[in-house]
């Protein structure tokens, strides 16, 4: 009770994340949402008029669930303000519109990525208001490489709604651009759009973004480049582009991700600096207030310039808190802090509660408060050498201890060594984001900024090798993965765990060992399930076919890209306990393009089949895979085969996929087409 009453931004924070929750699993029918509302206010008017004292102490608790209820309905009513502003006029539809970039382009390999925001659609006759954001992919070309944040462009497009998950356990893309505001997305070839003018209306971002442009340069002027520029871009202005894909897996395999996303690590060291550069503003109360807005100001322009992700706006507004405390000698309650700069972040957009980086870096930070000075505390350093390292050490621990459920469940993997990667990481990226900041004041100075450009770019090499070298260490990662009620039961049981340091109530150790129970028994049955059945699934890929035979936990796979097939069923064959793939492999029941799998035949249509094979009637098969980006004339394709089911894959096109529905109407055999359902999951019982 004594930690609830040190934080009521706890007590806040928990019914209106729960408001904000039920809002994206359950309707609340406006005359609930009313009724509930109703039930709120009353039970704040009845704590307010009670007169007996008695009766007041008795009832204390009709006011906390008033308020509970009412930030309840008050983050229902957020979330769902918020998901009328998604909309989008003129989807499906092809028409000219006048569009503004709302970020910079981003390039890719072949297109530019533009964040777009639809102010005009042209209508016959004249240009009428419009809206919605969209994210837009232009022809690479030079014209499109010159744009810049805030142009304006006339182009003549089709929007359609982001492609939703088609695979098992496959990235919801459409959600993911969804909880961001965007609802389509369009490619526009070189000749269908060209820019009309520059917005005129002062836009904050778009002059942070000018600004970081001119930061970038600098780096690119003292040849910084290629790996070097794509770690550094990214670990001090938030500009991750320029990561490559190789790159980018190694410092996620050895658990060194979080020093290429700009958090509160980075905004923890700005702060320092601006405190210790300011240090001379502390001799009475105004120069220390005039301290205060300085530092707050320049924290929150470095929040602009990294792109305002939530771990960045989350760590600006927390320290300035703590510098306002500060200023003030007033004690900062980091816990309280942490919360209140949570409710404010999801009061702006509620949305930030599913992003990744947000639970990450409030699950690290809430993770190294509590666990790190229990941790500290098992061992007594005897000079600030040890005392260093072991700080360190109870940092990563206790930092990984809060974030390995997420972990597993967004990445499916547990770096091994990251309390290595932590001793060389950290103590380098910071070293680096110093002479950075260093290189930034003296880039005017001929010599000496050449000097700190060499140590910088050395620096950037180190850690890279590092890095690499870690990743290529034996059983460096070990994979396991966990599914989203997993996740919620081993939070909660850490809560528990945690909770009990406090209470020691035994309890919440017996809910906390219940939970490690519950997720054992989850992840048996998961088992279970993987050995006692035999699966057949068409998998969606984007130019290729996939076709996965399971028969317990074994695993084969036909598909004409192996590539593609891990990237999009990787994480369907851990969470369900599969062994590693076998592709295109001959055995007993399945040999080229043909498969006997569990009593059914099975053909994967291609180019030759047909072409090799003549029959004298059609031969009965129970299912007709048609890919590859066939264009298969059905008929010809129906004399010599007669499935029972035929599916075509995402790799057909519409018109065609069209037609061999017709076909399969008139002949009465069942169609699938993973395009429009999914993957075609097919599980065969004994």
């Amino acid at each position: 009770m004594d930690f609830l009453q040190r934080t009521p931004f706890f007590r806040i924070l928990l019914p209106f994340m729960l408001g904000v929750i039920f809002y994206q699993y359950a309707d609340l029918y406006q005359g609930s949402f009313y009724a509930l509302l109703s039930i709120a206010l009353l039970m704040l008017c009845f704590s307010f008029v009670k007169t007996d004292s008695l009766l007041q102490f008795k009832f204390r608790w009709v006011f906390g669930v008033g308020i509970s209820l009412l930030l309840f309905v008050f983050a229902y009513f957020l979330s769902d303000q918020n998901e009328k502003q998604k909309v989008f006029d003129h989807l499906d539809n092809t028409a000219f519109f006048r569009v503004e970039l709302v970020s910079a382009p981003i390039e890719k390999a072949n297109s530019y990525l533009c964040q777009v925001s639809v102010i005009q659609t042209f209508d016959s006759l004249t240009w009428k208001p419009s809206s919605g954001k969209a994210i837009v992919y232009l022809q690479k070309d030079s014209a499109a490489s010159k744009l810049l944040f805030g142009d304006r462009v006339i182009m003549r497009a089709k929007f359609n709604s982001p492609e939703k998950a088609l695979n098992p356990d496959g990235f919801d893309f459409a959600a993911y651009l969804h909880r961001q505001g965007i609802v389509a997305t369009s490619y526009v070839s070189s000749e269908n759009w060209q820019l009309n003018d520059k917005s005129s209306d002062f836009s904050i971002r778009r002059e942070a973004d000018k600004c970081r442009k001119y930061l970038l340069h600098i780096y690119r002027k003292f040849n910084i480049e290629n790996d070097e520029f794509a770690v550094l871009s990214a670990l001090t202005l938030g500009y991750s582009d320029a990561l490559e894909p190789d790159l980018r897996t190694s410092y996620s395999a050895t658990g060194a991700m979080h020093i290429l996303s700009v958090s509160g690590m980075h905004v923890g060291i700005v702060y320092v600096v601006l405190a210790f550069v300011l240090s001379f503003l502390n001799k009475n109360q105004r120069q220390k207030v005039y301290k205060t807005l300085i530092i707050t100001l320049f924290l929150w322009l470095y929040a602009f310039l990294t792109g305002l992700s939530p771990s960045v706006v989350r760590a600006a507004l927390m320290l300035s808190f703590v510098s306002v405390a500060t200023c003030f000698e007033r004690k900062s309650q980091i816990y309280n802090t942490l919360f209140m700069s949570a409710f404010f972040m999801l009061v702006y957009n509620p949305n930030f509660l599913y992003d990744v980086g947000f639970q990450l870096s409030y699950a690290a930070v809430l993770s190294i408060v509590f666990f790190q000075p229990i941790i500290g505390k098992l061992y007594l350093a005897k000079n600030r050498y040890s005392k260093f390292c072991w700080d360190l050490f109870s940092v990563s621990l206790a930092a990984q201890l809060g974030t390995v459920p997420f972990t597993l469940y967004y990445f499916q993997q547990f770096p091994n060594y990251f309390i290595l990667t932590n001793f060389v990481a950290i103590p380098l990226s910071t070293i680096v984001i110093y002479l950075a900041i260093l290189l930034f004041v003296v880039s005017f100075l001929p010599y000496i900024s050449t000097f700190v450009s060499f140590l910088l770019k050395w620096s950037l090499w180190l850690l890279n090798f590092m890095i690499v070298w870690i990743q290529h260490l034996p059983y460096s990662v070990s994979h396991f993965s966990f599914d989203l009620k997993q996740t919620v039961v081993i939070c909660v049981g850490i809560f528990c765990f945690s909770a009990y340091f406090f209470s020691r109530k035994f309890s919440l150790l017996f809910v906390g060992f219940s939970c490690v129970l519950i997720v054992s028994i989850f992840s048996l049955v998961t088992t279970f399930q993987t050995l006692t059945t035999k699966r057949m699934i068409v998998f969606a890929g984007q130019k290729n076919t996939h076709v996965n035979f399971i028969e317990r936990n074994q695993n084969f796979v036909f598909s004409t890209d192996s590539v593609e097939m891990v990237k999009i069923a990787k994480c369907f064959w851990q969470n369900q306990k599969l062994e590693s793939p076998k592709f295109n492999v001959n055995n007993n029941w399945v040999a080229q393009n043909v498969a006997e799998f569990n009593g059914s035949r099975i053909i994967v249509l291609n180019k030759d089949y047909l072409r090799k094979t003549t029959y004298l009637e059609p031969l009965q098969i129970d299912y007709l895979i048609i890919g590859n980006s066939l264009k298969p004339k059905i008929d010809q394709v129906l004399s010599c085969l007669h499935p029972r089911k035929i599916v075509v894959d995402k790799t057909i096109s519409k018109w065609y996929s069209q037609s061999i529905r017709q076909a399969c109407k008139a002949r009465n055999i069942d169609f699938y087409s993973v395009a429009e359902r999914g993957a075609y999951i097919l599980t065969f019982t004994d």
